[in-house]
């Protein structure tokens, strides 16, 4: 029997998200920078915790918007590891690919939440990722894994290299921007979309425009650019028109920012799937970033299609 062929399929490391919400007047903020009184203890308004990873967390936000997804993701073998896989079962997403390493961990990322923003405590056990027998996807998503990241890249390469139909779709993560442009040129070459906020987009070529930020960006490789910018909305740039869209505004505050570059990409990436124009898919991206950072957890707010759709048009 062959084989049905992946919709798309997300690579990239998952974890646990413990976050903390800390009472306001228990930090002081300055400069970018919050600093808590050695030895103190800090009051927590609430404590919550989330399955999460950029891959993960955009396997479930394409998922909720109509592409069977699969996730491919290297865990600890341990409860963590269990509830990931039975949460993602819950939702839809294939996890045939989500493979227990025995004898480790599950990634856990303690995240602080300061007034809105958040700050996350990153770490990556040892795993050893491979290209698997999982066919030619549709599309390949693949993002945040953890060091010593460059060998499974180099057969990732290979392989697209093998299978060019494939679209590949990426977003860098810690590791890959600390290693710089080089650490990342050759799948850079063959990327058809690129996520990045702006700050990355800058740390990869310079400080420039909006329209030239996005030309440096293809001139590495990527035939499609979209650069996030907060508050600011977002844009994408096909190497023809540039398509901006302001952040969407809803009646409800914003509680923690965790997720909302993948709740960005999981709206944008979902719609190109579906063969959306290309500014309706900046709208899908903005709008579903909007609603994951008005709920605790970077899962918790990912709209359905119909719900993207009846927000789009209430909008307009």
């Amino acid at each position: 029997m062959k084989k049905e062929q992946i919709q798309l399929l997300a690579i990239g490391d998952s974890s646990i998200d413990q976050i903390l919400s800390v009472e306001d007047n228990f930090a002081t903020e300055q400069n970018g920078e919050i600093c808590f009184i050695h030895g103190t203890k800090i009051p927590v308004d609430s404590f919550n915790t989330s399955i999460a990873g950029n891959a993960l967390n955009v396997s479930v936000g394409t998922q909720m918007l109509g592409v069977d997804t699969h996730v491919y993701t290297e865990v600890g073998d341990d409860q963590n590891a269990q509830r990931i896989i039975d949460e993602l079962n819950a939702i839809g997403v294939n996890t045939k690919y989500c493979l227990k390493n025995k004898d480790t961990l599950t990634d856990i990322h303690p995240i602080i939440v300061y007034r809105e923003e958040r700050t996350i405590f990153i770490y990556h056990e040892k795993r050893d990722y491979k290209v698997r027998n999982w066919g030619p996807p549709k599309w390949i998503y693949y993002s945040s894994i953890g060091k010593n990241f460059e060998g499974f890249q180099k057969e990732l390469v290979e392989y697209l290299n093998k299978n060019p139909k494939v679209g590949v779709a990426f977003n860098p993560g810690t590791y890959h921007l600390k290693g710089g442009v080089e650490a990342i040129c050759d799948f850079l070459q063959i990327t058809h979309i690129l996520f990045v906020n702006k700050d990355e987009a800058i740390q990869l070529t310079e400080n420039a425009e909006l329209l030239e930020l996005h030309k440096n960006l293809q001139k590495l490789g990527p035939k499609l650019t979209v650069i996030t910018d907060g508050g600011n909305g977002a844009s994408a740039y096909d190497g023809k028109d540039l398509i901006h869209e302001p952040s969407y505004h809803q009646n409800k505050p914003i509680l923690d920012t965790t997720g909302a570059g993948d709740a960005f990409s999981s709206g944008f990436l979902a719609a190109i799937i579906h063969s959306r124009p290309l500014r309706e898919a900046v709208r899908w991206g903005v709008v579903n970033s909007s609603s994951v950072i008005r709920e605790i957890g970077a899962i918790h707010g990912l709209k359905n299609q119909k719900e993207i759709k009846e927000m789009i048009n209430y909008e307009s």
